[in-house]
């Protein structure tokens, strides 16, 4: 029997301009604190490798390499996958946006299905997503993934363990009041006060 996912969430951050570690650490501490039967954690760097068919400490290189390389129309190729899944390329994206957010509403989400997922879709199928971003950190994916998620008002948790929310960059606070819907910060400066948070409103205990 297919299992019907309750919850979903998206674990944002950045990938590219840090350490393995840096991209691994966050994520994996947030998975085991944040895990119960009712979540499903979609976690990129555990699905991006096997879009390129790299390791997960590999992929970004990888990435890098077919960049660096001009090898143009297979980095494309290796990028739609990671951020589009199995969908056809030169799909119209805002049609796309829209009706990957109306199947999540109609069909709901479910487990077998979240493999084919790109990270654009597993952040319009989310019921909030969890960003982690320090403020001294470059994500330009990240911001991607924060504007998805404002435009469809999807709740923004984010993470910023580096600066108090007065130094957080003006338009990246904008972006989480217009996800939250209620003119609210929801911006912690742990990942243990974030998880608290989402615990309370979730009802994960």
């Amino acid at each position: 029997m297919r299992q019907r996912i309750k919850w979903t969430t998206y674990l944002a951050g950045a990938m590219e301009n840090v350490s393995s570690k840096e991209m691994t650490d966050f994520r994996e501490e947030i998975k085991e604190k944040l895990n119960h039967p009712d979540l499903f954690i979609y976690n990129p760097v555990d699905q991006e490798h096997q879009k390129v068919m790299k390791g997960a400490d590999s992929h970004i290189e990888h990435i890098r390499g077919l960049k660096r390389a001009g090898k143009k129309e297979i980095f494309y190729d290796k990028m739609w996958k990671i951020w589009f899944g199995s969908i056809e390329k030169n799909t119209d994206l805002l049609s796309l946006f829209t009706n990957l957010r109306m199947r999540k509403h109609i069909d709901g989400n479910y487990t077998d299905e979240t493999h084919n997922w790109g990270d654009f879709e597993a952040v319009i199928r989310s019921d909030f997503i969890i960003v982690h971003l320090p403020k001294s950190v470059k994500s330009v994916g990240s911001i991607y993934e924060v504007m998805t998620a404002f435009l469809f008002r999807i709740p923004i948790y984010l993470i910023v363990n580096d600066a108090p929310a007065t130094e957080v960059n003006s338009s990246l606070l904008f972006g989480t009041q217009i996800s939250n819907g209620d003119n609210n910060f929801k911006i912690f400066r742990s990942i243990n006060d974030c998880i608290k948070e989402i615990k309370d409103v979730y009802k994960l205990d």
